[in-house]
């Protein structure tokens, strides 16, 4: 029975768990000595902020560190306690949000020529960081499967229901996805390019055609059939099953790092608002473009992690451990 106590251990652990625990515990050890050591003012110079994470930087991240090894000792030593998953989520998600640069890193790692600044440095830092994140939410997830009675592998558990029918609310989540990139579109072509345009070169080209592909292709990729069956104008490859990663590895590594780093940008902007600070400068004109492209591009990432979402349950094939 699962009760919110703090239960004995059971003989046998899955041994995902098992392997982790020790995992993020060195993390947390190693990690957060290197955090230390930047708190007491031995910090290098970062990119492209003066600090590499949000929120907390300093001992906010030690903290942080410290709480995701005692969530790690608290998975392993307890079973069934919605207390200590929930904490352990939480920790999770608050890591997470002290990473959001990270989409900036790699869009400027791809493409060079975009002139994003990039620091070696500065993204091994958050890189760490988010590394304890992915850590810490697969011993949650394992634990979280555990109480279930789900299968390790896939979570499982009971038969799932084989339907690659696209349910409503998927729908609705992949063209939100479609608007918020014509929105920011829309919005950009109201201010005029300035010296995009003049200075754009292969980078840029490239960038800005995996821009539309990715509010436009991509989320109706996930929703319609072309996503699943290659259609009859790809003449090599008509008729034959899409790759399932091919789509959904898109979806949900973008979706995921727009919804957090715009999420976080949206976040700072209402709370500037509140406060009565300056949003990135002043006038009526770039606020309202500011406002208006950060929040397209939170309901893209949304709708385009949703729309993931359900392409990911509707494909999952049958588990190699359970069967199911």
């Amino acid at each position: 029975m699962i009760t919110d106590d703090v239960t004995s251990v059971p003989r046998s652990r899955p041994a995902v768990l098992r392997r982790l625990t020790p995992v993020i515990v060195a993390w947390a050890v190693l990690y957060g000595s290197v955090r230390i050591y930047f708190a007491l003012g031995n910090a290098p110079t970062f990119s492209p902020l003066p600090q590499d994470l949000m929120l907390y930087p300093y001992w906010g991240a030690v903290a942080l560190c410290a709480a995701a090894g005692l969530a790690a000792v608290a998975l392993r030593l307890t079973t069934g306690s919605r207390a200590v998953l929930a904490a352990a989520w939480a920790v999770t998600a608050a890591i997470l949000v002290a990473c959001p640069l990270v989409l900036l890193d790699i869009v400027g790692g791809l493409l060079a020529g975009l002139g994003i600044p990039i620091d070696l440095v500065s993204f091994a830092s958050r890189a760490g960081m988010l590394s304890g994140a992915l850590l810490l939410a697969a011993a949650s997830l394992s634990y979280q499967r555990e109480m279930r009675g789900g299968c390790q592998r896939c979570g499982r558990a009971r038969p799932a229901v084989r339907d690659e029918r696209t349910p409503r609310w998927a729908w609705w989540a992949a063209y939100l996805a479609v608007a918020g990139c014509l929105v920011r579109v829309a919005a950009q072509l109201s201010v005029g390019f300035g010296d995009i345009v003049d200075d754009a070169g292969v980078a840029l080209v490239v960038f800005e055609a995996g821009f539309i592909l990715a509010g436009t292709l991509l989320p109706l990729a996930l929703v319609h059939r072309f996503g699943l069956i290659w259609p009859a104008w790809v003449l090599p490859l008509a008729g034959r099953r899409v790759p399932r990663w091919l789509v959904l590895g898109p979806g949900l590594l973008f979706g995921g790092m727009m919804t957090l780093y715009f999420g976080f940008g949206l976040a700072q902007m209402v709370g500037a608002l509140v406060s009565g600070a300056a949003v990135y400068g002043d006038g009526v004109s770039s606020a309202g473009f500011l406002w208006t492209s950060v929040s397209a591009y939170l309901v893209w990432g949304a709708g385009l992690t949703v729309a993931s979402v359900a392409r990911f349950r509707a494909t999952r094939p049958s588990c190699r451990t359970c069967g199911l």
